[in-house]
C-alpha cells in the first residue's frame, strides 16, 4: 500500500503543501475552517499519526519579574503596562502567560525550579534591575527567552528595549536649543544598566557641544519618594549651586526634584528648568508638568512575544536587540534663555 503523503493531501484538496505541513505540525497562521477541512482530510485517509499533537508546554509562556534590589520595579508604572500588552499578544498568537517572581537573593537551584515548575516553552524576562551575572541561571534552563527593558552588549541575548542614547541625545538637543549651557544631571544612587547608559550619553553628548560638565552640577539622589525628596532638600540647604538646567535619569527623580526645589523657593522653570524620561503619568500632575523623553510603552508586549515566539519556533536564529524609538514631549517645564 502506498504510504499517504503531505502532498497527496495537498493534491486531493487542492491547497499547497506547504499549507498540510503547518497543520499537520500545528503552526500557526491557517484559518480555523482551512485547518478543520485538512484534519478530516488526514482523518479519512486513517493519517493521524502524521499529526503533530499540540505540545502544551509550548502554550505557556512565561513572565519573569526579576527583582535585584526591588527600588525600581517597585515604583515602575512600566510593569503595569508591559504585562497587560504582553498578555494580550500572547493571547492573539494562542499562548497563555504565567507570572514567576524571581529574587536576586533566592539560591540559583531554587530559581532554576521556580522557572521549570509551570511547564513554559519560553520566557518573557522583564530584566530591568537585572546586571550580567544575573543571566546564570537563565542561561542553565534550555529555555529560549527575551530580556525585556535591558541588554548585555558583550552577550548573545534576544533583547527589547529602549533607546538610551537618543533619548539622552533629545533632551540634550532641545536645551542647548532653548539656550541652555549649564546643564547637570539628576541622577539615582540606585544603579540599574539604562541609568548608567542615559548618564554615560549625558557626558558624551555635552562633550559634543562643546559643553563642560561640572561636578558640582552631577547630584545624586535616592529612589524612594522620601530619601529623593529629603536628598534634594539637603542638597539645596547646604548650598549646592544649581545648573539652569537639570536632565534626570527618569520622570520620578524630577518630580521628586521638583517638589524639594519648590519647596526650598526655586521656580520652575524660571530659575531651573527639568526634564524627565520614560514619560510617566506623573508627568501631567507635577507642577508645571514636566517636559520628557517619551517610551512606546505599547510597544514592548508585541515586540517580545513576536521575537520569543520566533525563537520557540524558529530556534538556532541569530539574537535581535530591538531598541524602541523615543521622542521628546515639550511641555512647560523648560524655559527658552534669549541667547
Amino acid at each position: 500500500m502506498k504510504t499517504v503523503t503531505a502532498k497527496d493531501i495537498a493534491n486531493s484538496l487542492g491547497v499547497s503543501q506547504a499549507t498540510v505541513s503547518m497543520v499537520l505540525n500545528n503552526k500557526p497562521g491557517i484559518s480555523d475552517a482551512r485547518k478543520k477541512e485538512i484534519i478530516e482530510k488526514v482523518n479519512e485517509l486513517c493519517c493521524g499519526h502524521m499529526l503533530k499533537k499540540t505540545n502544551p508546554v509550548l502554550k505557556n509562556l512565561g513572565f519573569v519579574v526579576y527583582k535585584r534590589q526591588g527600588d525600581i520595579i517597585d515604583e515602575s508604572p512600566f510593569f503595569a503596562y508591559i504585562i497587560e500588552g504582553v498578555t494580550i499578544q500572547a493571547a492573539k498568537k494562542g499562548y497563555q502567560l504565567v507570572m514567576v517572581h524571581i529574587n536576586k537573593d533566592m539560591p540559583q537551584k531554587e530559581q532554576e525550579e521556580l522557572l521549570l515548575s509551570n511547564a513554559c516553552g519560553g520566557l518573557i524576562v522583564f530584566a530591568t534591575e537585572m546586571y550580567e551575572d544575573d543571566l546564570a541561571v537563565f542561561k542553565q534552563l534550555n529555555l529560549p527567552y527575551v530580556l525585556l527593558d535591558n541588554y548585555f552588549i558583550h552577550e548573545n541575548i534576544n533583547t527589547v528595549c529602549i533607546d538610551n542614547s537618543r533619548g539622552i541625545t533629545k533632551a540634550v538637543k532641545y536645551l542647548v536649543d532653548a539656550g541652555h549651557k549649564e546643564i547637570g544631571y539628576l541622577q539615582s544612587k540606585v544603579s540599574i544598566n539604562s541609568f548608567q547608559e542615559r548618564i554615560h550619553m549625558f557626558y558624551n553628548v555635552m562633550n559634543d557641544y562643546t559643553l563642560p560638565v561640572q561636578d558640582k552640577h552631577v547630584f545624586k539622589i535616592g529612589y524612594s519618594e522620601q530619601q529623593a525628596y529629603h536628598d534634594m532638600k539637603n542638597l539645596l540647604l547646604g548650598g549646592a549651586e544649581l545648573p539652569t538646567a537639570l536632565l534626570a535619569d527618569n520622570d520620578w527623580l524630577a518630580f521628586c526634584a521638583m517638589r524639594a526645589l519648590r519647596k526650598h523657593g526655586v521656580r520652575i522653570p524660571e530659575d531651573i528648568s527639568l526634564i524627565g524620561f520614560d514619560d510617566r503619568p506623573i508627568c501631567l500632575y507635577s507642577e508645571p508638568r514636566l517636559t520628557t523623553i517619551s517610551v512606546p510603552k505599547d510597544l514592548f508586549g508585541i515586540q517580545a512575544i513576536d521575537l520569543l515566539i520566533d525563537c520557540i519556533e524558529s530556534p538556532g536564529k541569530q539574537t535581535i536587540t530591538i531598541l524602541l524609538g523615543v521622542e521628546l514631549i515639550e511641555r512647560e517645564s523648560v524655559l527658552r534663555i534669549a541667547k
